[in-house]
Order: structure tokens, then sequence, then C-alpha cells
């Protein structure tokens, strides 16, 4: 509209308030770092492990060999409904971010009035004539931050907005996990399905002989029974086993977005995984993981609330301009020569009582400031443990995979020669059926212990900060 509101008096002084708006504004940057404020010790190395080479936080999926892994990632980040929850809560984080920022900077506001009004004369009797005025108004008003409280509300805001991001991050990071940790899970179920058909068609082989052996007058009543009863217990466990395998199968399938209809096609194999990884500093962790990362800039935020509410106390100054027109001709409403009006006001204002509010607020915010310093510690504590749990974990799962095998193997075996001896006479059923539950046994759990030695490497990458990054050129 014409209006220049920072040169109201005819002198040249637009430009030293927008430098001064610049130097002043320009001066808001986000917090320094908080790490030093923790409160504990943080070791040089982790107790349980002696690998400390440089962690390299996206090459994951590079230690476990399976492509299947990168598309059903990639689909689990691209359709999560829980992903989407979390982008648009950082998206309205971000956005009421930038509204607290906003008080640093001036505001500018225009309006435009007609105002039409008719009296009556002081006799009563007649009326004057209508009044007619007309104007328009461009209003600027600044609170000039001299002793930078605004400048800490805005900082304050920018912290709330890393830390936003980081939460997203970890958001993204525990879904990237959940999935596939979700991924081999449905892998062990589908193994143990399959085992179970084994299991039940070789049981039922079985009765096939031992009651061709009643029979024949070779077996009694008591093997017979004992050996259905067994191909019951292995339908049975069937069942189970199928009700596992669905209900996993849909569970994954909700992750990645789609309807749970117990379709998506599982893998049937292991893959193999690097018998150890680096794991870097346990310094590193607390510039990687994103809870740690978000917690460290809520602490941030919440130093920064605390200095504003201590400036609160002191005085405020401002400053308003404005200028526009006023005339009673519409025509003249733009005439800035003749119809302009303008004024200048500069206010500074002290609080001296308002019921001990401000010395209140200063002491919520420090004791807040304090309560951030002791999350940010608490959250360090739990990435550390964490980190050492899953270290001890990886070690533990490799040495019982190894022995599980052995198990496995000489289970198998003892099961194979309990039959042969039984065909021969040498034992009797209750011997066979002893070794078969044992085979079993130990058939199961190695499934399941090489299913928990991988759910224990992903953990262990989830708690050193790994990126999960499908896009990546290695993973794909």
């Amino acid at each position: 509209m014409g209006l220049n509101t920072l040169n109201l008096s005819g002198r040249k002084s637009g430009p030293l308030f927008a430098g001064l708006i610049l130097i002043l504004g320009g001066c808001a940057s986000s917090p320094e770092s908080q790490v030093e404020e923790i409160r504990i010790t943080v070791p040089n190395e982790w107790h349980a492990d002696n690998t400390q080479e440089s962690f390299q936080p996206q090459s994951w999926m590079a230690d476990i060999a399976d492509p299947r892994l990168a598309e059903i990632m990639r689909e689990a980040l691209e359709h999560n409904f829980s992903l989407a929850v979390a982008q648009a809560r950082l998206e309205a984080s971000t956005a009421g971010s930038k509204s607290n920022q906003s008080s640093i900077w001036p505001t500018l506001n225009a309006s435009g009035s007609a105002n039409e009004s008719r009296r009556s004369s002081a006799s009563g009797i007649t009326q004057t004539p209508i009044s007619e005025t007309y104007g328009i108004t461009g209003r600027f008003n600044w609170e000039i931050d001299l002793w930078g409280r605004l400048r800490n509300i805005y900082r304050g805001s920018m912290a709330d907005t890393e830390s936003a991001m980081a939460d997203y991050q970890a958001t993204r990071l525990l879904i990237a996990a959940r999935t596939a940790q979700a991924w081999y899970n449905a892998i062990e179920a589908q193994q143990l399905l399959e085992f179970s058909d084994r299991t039940l068609e070789a049981f039922r082989s079985s009765q096939s002989i031992v009651e061709e052996g009643f029979e024949r007058g070779l077996n009694g009543a008591l093997d017979v029974r004992l050996v259905r009863a067994n191909v019951s217990s292995a339908a049975s466990n069937r069942e189970s086993a199928l009700r596992s395998h669905q209900a996993t199968v849909r569970n994954l399938e909700q992750l990645l977005g789609r309807y749970p209809a117990n379709e998506l096609k599982i893998a049937t194999t292991w893959p193999e995984i690097e018998p150890s990884i680096p794991s870097g500093l346990p310094s590193e962790l607390l510039l990687r993981r994103p809870d740690l990362l978000s917690a460290e800039r809520q602490l941030a935020a919440a130093e920064q609330r605390k200095y504003a509410a201590k400036k609160a106390m002191l005085p405020n100054l401002s400053l308003t301009l404005n200028r526009g027109t006023s005339t009673a001709d519409a025509d003249d409403i733009f005439d800035f020569d003749s119809a302009k009006i303008w004024s200048r006001i500069w206010s500074v204002s002290l609080p001296i009582f308002q019921g001990g509010q401000l010395k209140a607020n200063s002491d919520r915010a420090s004791a807040l400031h304090r309560q951030a310093v002791a999350n940010y510690t608490e959250v360090a504590l739990t990435a550390f443990r964490e980190v050492e749990n899953a270290l001890s974990a990886q070690s533990s799962f490799q040495r019982d995979y190894a022995l599980q095998k052995v198990a496995t193997e000489e289970s198998i075996a003892a099961e194979k020669l309990a039959w042969e001896q039984y065909e021969s006479g040498l034992t009797d059923i209750t011997t066979v059926l002893d070794s078969v539950r044992r085979s079993i046994a130990a058939q199961r759990s190695l499934i399941q212990v090489t299913n928990q030695r991988i759910q224990s490497r992903i953990a262990l990458y989830l708690a050193l900060g790994g990126g999960f990054e499908v896009d990546h050129p290695e993973t794909l």
C-alpha cells in the first residue's frame, strides 16, 4: 500500500532499524551441545567387548546376508502407518516451534477503516450532517531484545525442533528394527511349521511300523498306545505351530502397511551373519543414538528457558510505529502527503510486583532444567546398559548356537540308533520315544536359538544407533 513505516518523520532511520533487527535477530543459533552436563563417567571402552574399532552405522545389513531383507525394510519404511504418524507428529512439532520462534521478530500489520456518524444538534431537534472518515494504517511493533530473553526463547524452540527430528529418527530406527525382527520371527515360525509337518509324518510312519509289529505279535498293546499318543501330540503341536505362523506373518504384514491376509511369502532358510562387529567407543554413542540426541536437545531447550525466565525480571523496551492516512474523501485514502498521520512510541516497562509470578516461573524453569539433566543421564545409562547387554548376548548366543548344533546332531543320531535297536528287539518303545522327544526338542531349540542369535544382532545394531538405511549402495 506504499506505507513506509520505518521513515515516519522524514529522517532516514529505516536502514538503522533494519540493521538493528538483523543484528539482534541474526544472533540466534542452535544451543551448544550439552553432552558435558551428563552426570556419569563415560568409560573409554565397553566392558563386554574387546572389539573397539569404529562402528559404521550404515553397514549393518552387509553383516546379514539376506537379499530379501532390503526389500522388506524398504516397504516398511515407505508404507508403515506408525512411521506416517511419527512424520506428521514431527511436522506438527516443527510448525509449533517455528510459531514460538516468531517472537524474536517485529510484527507488521495493516488495517483499513471507513466510519460514518451523525448525531443530534445541541437543541436536540435537528441532526448534524453525516460525518465520513476513511483511513488506512500500518502498525510496526517490536519488543527490542536487549537482554537476549527472546533469543533464549527462540533458541529453546530451535532445540525443540532438533529434539523432534531426533525423535522421528528414533521412531524410524525402531520400526526398521521391529520389521527386521518380525521378518526373522516369521522365518522361525515357517521353519517350526515345516518341522512340525516332518515330525507328524515321521510319527505316522512309526505308528505304521509299530502296529504292523503288533499284528505279527512282535509288539505289545502298550507300544501301540504310546505311539498313537505321540501321533496325536505331534498333530496338536502342528496346529499350535500353524496358529503361531499365521499370527507372525500377519504381524509382519501390518508392519509393512499391508492388509494382514497371511499371504506374504516367507523365506525358509537362515542368512549367514558375521561372527562379530566393531562396537566403537561409548562416547561416540552420545553423538549418534537418536534418543540420546533428543534428550540432549531437550536439556538444551530447558537451559534456554531457564535463562529466559530469569531475564523476564529485567526492564523491557519496545517500539511501536504507526503510519497511515485519515481523510473525509475515500478518493484521498492513498494520499500520503496531505492526509498522512503517524506516531512513534518508545515504551519501557519494569516488573515491580506480580505476586511472585516471575520468581515462581524462574524457580520452575530451573527445576525443569535439573529434571532435564537427570533425564538425559538416565537415558544415557539406559543406552549404555542396552549396548553392554547386547554385546554380552552376542558372545553368549554365538556359543549357545555352536553347542545346540552339536546337541541336535547327536540327538538325531541317537534317535536313528534307537529305532534300529527297537526293530532288532534290543530296546523297548519307551527308550525309542524318549530319544524321539530329545531329538524333537533339540531341533526345535536349534531353530529358536538361530533366530535369537539374529534377533540379538539386530538389537545390538539398534542399541549402537545403527542407521538401517536400505537405500545405501551396499544394501541394494
